[in-house]
């Protein structure tokens, strides 16, 4: 029984979230530890309800779990658990991380920030967005959204014509994101993923669900605009109790477009600006975050979009601690000594 097949049983005990499962695997280490671990060791973790439901399994359908693990290899979506090296860091930050996560694409490391808004923007609002996406790449930086129309498709865009990588974070399975801007995500260089299973059709739950990922993956999460009844503010909730800075704009004062960015600004949970300048400006790469950022074997290409920086720069940078001995390149690889 590997990681997966464990995880994918855990993430279907009845009665079990994933709140229950982070502390379990923070206080256990492992799928395989919560697993084996003793009926009275999981009630003294998780309370006698749950415990039992994890040690009997309930509700689980091992023949699912195997479906889904043939369906992720015909289809060749990867999957990553909470448990494994290269599952998102971000996720472990908040109190009910997702146990797996499924990809297309390539997930990078560089630091991303969030653009969310309206279905149906207004026009003003669709080219501003798409400069925020450029800025924002030309700092250094990725582009996080959810793949929306509107708002969301245009910050995509917006990354995508400036060379830059970006995440789309899906509200259902990723055999359900069908459509151009899916596609070109994905021919970019970018990702989708997805915390629900393969086949999982959206519901009203899972679109709030998945903005709270879209909330912890940003260094910041900026709002170009966004009415009252915008589902962009459920990731500005999710981006404040983060602590995750949040940064709205205000296109036509009386607008209604505008009353979800008013009203966050007015309830002192967001800072309001003028003009993308004044969010982004050459964004800098210690050597302390290189190194750790170094601490698994990364290319080049990893290196430069984490950096931000030229590649002259950066490999001058290289070089440098190469002499010093501080890392080392083996094939196509450079990581930490």
């Amino acid at each position: 029984m590997d990681k997966l097949y464990r995880w994918l049983l855990l993430r279907n005990v009845k009665g079990v979230g994933e709140r229950t499962l982070k502390v379990l695997w923070e206080k256990l280490g492992s799928s395989e530890n919560i697993l084996t671990a003793s009926l009275s060791d999981l009630e003294e973790i998780v309370g006698r309800t749950k415990a039992r439901a994890i040690h009997t399994l309930v509700g689980t359908d091992p023949k699912r779990v195997e479906d889904t693990i043939r369906l992720l290899e015909r289809e060749g979506i990867r999957a990553l658990t909470l448990e494994d090296e290269y599952y998102p860091r971000a996720f472990r930050r908040i109190p009910d991380p997702p146990p797996v996560v499924f990809y297309r694409g390539r997930i990078s490391y560089t630091s991303l920030v969030g653009i969310v808004g309206a279905r149906k923007p207004t026009s003003y609002s669709l080219v501003f967005t798409e400069e925020l996406a450029k800025k924002a790449v030309s700092a250094g930086y990725g582009v996080v959204s959810g793949g929306a129309r509107g708002i969301d498709s245009k910050a995509h865009i917006g990354a995508i014509e400036s060379s830059g990588y970006t995440l789309c974070v899906l509200g259902f399975g990723i055999l359900k994101a069908r459509g151009g801007i899916f596609e070109r995500i994905l021919s970019s260089g970018g990702c989708l993923i997805s915390e629900f299973l393969p086949e999982e059709e959206a519901d009203k739950f899972t679109f709030p669900k998945r903005n709270r990922l879209i909330a912890v993956l940003s260094e910041m999460v900026i709002i170009p605009e966004a009415g009252a009844k915008s589902g962009a503010l459920i990731t500005a909730n999710y981006a404040v109790s983060y602590g995750v800075p949040l940064y709205v704009h205000i296109g036509i004062g009386r607008s209604p477009n505008w009353e979800g960015c008013y009203r966050l600004v007015k309830e002192g949970k967001a800072q309001l600006f003028r003009d993308p300048e004044e969010l982004f400006s050459s964004k800098v790469c210690p050597e302390d975050d290189l190194l750790g950022f170094l601490q698994v074997p990364r290319t080049l290409d990893e290196i430069l979009t984490f950096a931000g920086k030229s590649a002259t720069e950066v490999m001058n940078k290289l070089l440098s601690l190469e002499v010093e001995g501080k890392i080392k390149k083996t094939g196509a690889y450079y990581m930490r000594v």
